[in-house]
C-alpha cells in the first residue's frame, strides 16, 4: 500500500495464531475510495479479461535503432489566468552550481501531468495546437498508437509480471489510430517533505531565454516499436549541450514550492504563443537524485523512461542527509546508450508483448460501434488481471478541426448550408462550431486532396493562434487578420457540424455571417 503505516488490528499473533490481516489507516482508506471511484465512474458491462499468460509476443524484435522524429513541443505558461502554450517551447539547460550544494526537501503541491491539470478532459489538445504550428501537414493515417510515456510503462509492468494497480485508462480509436488516456483521482500530490528530486531539478537547470514563466517541457515524438507505428509524449527534465556555465544572475532563478492549487479557467481556448526554439533530442536529459553512498553510489532504475523517451543522457544527484537538507555531494553525468542497450535485451520479451497487447487494445476498440469507439481499460487490484469494459459516457478525445487537418485529408466533405457531407461514420445533432465566413477561395483550403464544397455563410468560433511571427497564410485564407502568426479574424470558409450548429465570433479560418448544414460527426 502506498502512504500511511499499516496498523495490525487486536493483539499480536502468537506462533500458533494465523497473522491478523493489517488494516489500512484512514488516510489510506480514503485514498483507496478515491482510486475505487475512478475505476467505477462511467464503467460499463465486462467485454473482456486479460491474464498475463494471455498475452504472448509478437514475432521480431523490438529495437530502439532509428533516432525518433520530433513531431512536436511545447511548454505551458504558468499563469493561471490564460491558457496559453509556448511553441516550440524548451527545456531548460542543466547548469549544475559548485559542489556540494544544500537542497530543501521537497514540499507544497505538485502536478503529475500538466496537461491533465490544465485539461483533464482533453489531455492531447495542447499536443494538437503545438502540431498545428511545428507540424501542420502531419498525419496520423499510419500511426498506431498515440500514449503519453507513463501509460505504456504500466502496461509494460503488467505484462513483465509486476504488481502496479490500481489504475484506469481510457481506450479511444480515432480511424486507425489507438489513442490512449489516463485517468486519477487528481494529477496533483503534495510532496509532503519526502525527497529531494523537484528541488534538485530547479536547482541544477535554468529556463531559457524568455522561458522564465514556463512550466515543463512535453514533446511528442514518433517512432517505431516493432510492428506499431507509434508517437508517444513525455515530459522532458533537461537538455545538455556541453556547457555547464553558470552566471551569478542563472545561480539565484530558483522556484519556491507551490503551496495551493492555482485556479485555471478551463473553459478558455487554449491560446499559442511562439516562443523558445527546438532542441535536439541527441541533447535531451534525464534528471535524478538518489542517496549518497560512499561504498556503493547505486544506479537508479530508470532505463523504462530513457527507452520510451528516446532519452541517452542521464544525470544522477548523490546526496547525503544532513540537519540543513540534503547535500549533493557528486554529479554522475551519464552516456546510458549501453545501459539501454542490455536492458532492452533482457526486457525483449516483455517489449514484445506490450507490441501485442497495444495490437489487441486496437482491435477490440476498432470493434466499437461508431461515431465515439471507446472502451475503459483498468487493472482494480494490484496484481489482477486486465478488465475492458464498455464506457458509459463517452466524448470526442480529438476536435473536429484537428481531425480534418491530420486525419480525414482523404475523405469527402460537403459543407454547403443545408446539404448533407461525410465526417467519418455516425449521425448525431449537436450544436457544433463553424469555421468560415463570407466565402473565397483558397487553394490550400479547396485542394483537390481535401475535395471539399466550401459554401455558405457563417460565424465560426475556433481557438486563436497568436504568435510572435511567421506561420501566416498557407493553411489559412488571409483577410481582416491581426498578429503575426495563425491569426483569426479573417474572411474563410468551412463546416459545421450536423445539426442546427451556430456559432459566433472569430475563427482562424474566419468570421462574419452564419451557417446551418448537416455532416456526419467523428
Amino acid at each position: 500500500m502506498n502512504g500511511g503505516e499499516l496498523v495490525l488490528d487486536g493483539e499480536a499473533p502468537t506462533g500458533d495464531e494465523p497473522p491478523q490481516p493489517a488494516e489500512l489507516t484512514r488516510k489510506q482508506k480514503k485514498k483507496k475510495e478515491k482510486v475505487m471511484r475512478v475505476l467505477q465512474r462511467d464503467a460499463g458491462a465486462v467485454l473482456h479479461t486479460l491474464e498475463v499468460k494471455e498475452i504472448l509476443p509478437v514475432s521480431g524484435t523490438v529495437n530502439w535503432t532509428e533516432d525518433p522524429e520530433i513531431v512536436c513541443c511545447y511548454n505551458w505558461s504558468e499563469d493561471a489566468r490564460s491558457n496559453t502554450i509556448f511553441v516550440p517551447g524548451q527545456p531548460p539547460k542543466w547548469t549544475p552550481p559548485d559542489l556540494p550544494h544544500t537542497l530543501k526537501l521537497d514540499g507544497g503541491l505538485k502536478y503529475s501531468d500538466y496537461n491533465y491539470v490544465r485539461n483533464n478532459r482533453n489531455p492531447y489538445e495542447p499536443m494538437f495546437h503545438a502540431l498545428n504550428i511545428m507540424n501542420p501537414n502531419f498525419q496520423f493515417h499510419n500511426v498506431d498508437v498515440i500514449a503519453d510515456r507513463n501509460n505504456l510503462r504500466k502496461l509494460l509492468e503488467f505484462v513483465a509480471g509486476k504488481s502496479n494497480g490500481p489504475w484506469r485508462l481510457d481506450l479511444y480509436v480515432v480511424q486507425n489510430t489507438l489513442i490512449i488516456v489516463k485517468k486519477d483521482s487528481s494529477f496533483w500530490k503534495k510532496a509532503n517533505d519526502q525527497g529531494y528530486g523537484d528541488n534538485f531539478e530547479q536547482a541544477f537547470t535554468i529556463p531559457g531565454e524568455g522561458m522564465e514563466d514556463a512550466t515543463s517541457h512535453y514533446r511528442a515524438i514518433r517512432y517505431e516499436m516493432g510492428p506499431l507505428n507509434v508517437v508517444v509524449r513525455f515530459e522532458a527534465d533537461a537538455h545538455y549541450d556541453g556547457s555547464d556555465e553558470l552566471n551569478p544572475s542563472e545561480a539565484q532563478h530558483v522556484k519556491g514550492d507551490l503551496l495551493q492549487r492555482p485556479f485555471f479557467d478551463f473553459r478558455a481556448p487554449i491560446q499559442v504563443v511562439q516562443k523558445g526554439h527546438i532542441v535536439p533530442m541527441s541533447q535531451m536529459a534525464e534528471l535524478k537524485s538518489t542517496v549518497y553512498k560512499p561504498d556503493n553510489c547505486k544506479r537508479v532504475a530508470c532505463m523504462d523512461q530513457l527507452w520510451f523517451g528516446r532519452t541517452k543522457h542521464l544525470f544522477t544527484g548523490y546526496y547525503s542527509i544532513k540537519d540543513e537538507g540534503g547535500v549533493i555531494r557528486s554529479i554522475k553525468q551519464e552516456d546510458a546508450t549501453e545501459r539501454i542497450k542490455k536492458w532492452e535485451t533482457t526486457q525483449q520479451e516483455n517489449l514484445r508483448k506490450l507490441a501485442n497487447l497495444l495490437s489487441l487494445l486496437k482491435k477490440m476498440v476498432k470493434n466499437e460501434p461508431p461515431p465515439i469507439r471507446s472502451l475503459m481499460l483498468v487493472r482494480e487490484t494490484s496484481n489482477g488481471p486486465l478488465i475492458i469494459r464498455k464506457l458509459g459516457f463517452k466524448q470526442h478525445i480529438v476536435s473536429r478541426d484537428f481531425f480534418q487537418k491530420h486525419w480525414a485529408r482523404r475523405d469527402t466533405y460537403s459543407q454547403q448550408g443545408g446539404s448533407r457531407g461525410s465526417y467519418n461514420p455516425g449521425y448525431g445533432r449537436a450544436r457544433g462550431d463553424s469555421y468560415a465566413g463570407r466565402s473565397y477561395s483558397n487553394p490550400d483550403l479547396n485542394s483537390t486532396d481535401l475535395r471539399r464544397n466550401n459554401l455558405g455563410s457563417s460565424r465560426g468560433n475556433h481557438n486563436v493562434y497568436h504568435g510572435t511571427g511567421g506561420y501566416q497564410g498557407g493553411e489559412l485564407n488571409r483577410g481582416r487578420g491581426y498578429g503575426g502568426g495563425y491569426n483569426g479574424g479573417s474572411s474563410g470558409q468551412g463546416n459545421v457540424g450536423r445539426g442546427r450548429g451556430r456559432g459566433r465570433g472569430y475563427s482562424a479560418y474566419g468570421g462574419g455571417g452564419r451557417e446551418e448544414g448537416l455532416s456526419r460527426q467523428h
